[in-house]
């Protein structure tokens, strides 16, 4: 899923845990040569993917947040397994070829702990008891099966967010919308302080929302780099 929103921004919407995603993020990269990578990643979630473990140590942020991020984790890498492709590789992958292609890296994502705070916070305890119910149940043979290869698809994309703000509102806002929110900040500034090529590369669920909002943005003129902003006194 990829989209451009101005002649120096593109946006690429990758599923977390198919190989196709892999791919098709190195070669946007290869084939823009851009200024600047943009990754949907924190630094804590960097370190967390490429060091011994792979991320399954705690974040921080309690136990309770620590439980929850491990059950979290595990159901996701349990479907990576199925496809072959360890659950963030496409962001490692976005870092390595804009390395290699002399590009600077910017982690851009709020840092996991808050995030995980604000997001235990908001479930409650039936909340949390639900969550690690259908987590469970997700990994069990009879459980509910994922079509993992549309999971990019628009509107599949749809289908889910739907699912996760009838599951529970204030989960969407933490993990979706205030994600949306700053990373679109990041971007912004970004924008502001380059003159180059720009390749954000997010999970296919921030597409939606971040999409609207930095096309909100550039009709306004928000990227306007600094140097051209004149600053008078009337």
């Amino acid at each position: 899923m990829i989209k451009t929103i101005s002649d120096r921004l593109t946006l690429i919407g990758t599923a977390h845990i198919l190989p196709e995603s892999v791919e098709e993020v190195k070669k946007e990269i290869q084939e823009k040569n851009p200024e600047i990578v943009a990754v949907e990643l924190c630094p804590s979630r960097y370190v967390a993917l490429t060091t011994e473990g792979n991320g399954e140590r705690s974040q921080g942020g309690g136990s309770g947040t620590a439980l929850m991020n491990k059950v979290l984790y595990f159901v996701q890498n349990r479907f990576a397994q199925q496809t072959g492709s360890p659950a963030g590789k496409e962001m490692l992958t976005a870092i390595e070829s804009a390395q290699n292609a002399g590009a600077e890296v910017e982690l851009i994502d709020q840092d996991i702990s808050i995030t995980l705070q604000k997001f235990m916070k908001g479930l409650g305890f039936w909340g949390k008891l639900r969550l690690l119910i259908e987590s469970v149940l997700s990994i069990l043979p009879f459980g509910k099966k994922i079509d993992l290869e549309n999971i990019t698809e628009e509107e599949v994309v749809e289908r889910l967010l739907k699912e996760l703000k009838e599951f529970s509102e204030p989960a969407y806002n933490v993990l979706i919308r205030e994600r949306n929110q700053y990373m679109a900040d990041r971007i912004t500034r970004i924008m502001k302080i380059s003159s180059g090529q720009i390749i954000c590369v997010v999970g296919a669920g921030h597409m939606p929302g971040l999409y609207d909002e930095l096309e909100a943005r550039e009709e306004k003129g928000d990227f306007d780099s600094w140097e051209n902003i004149e600053f008078k006194i009337e």
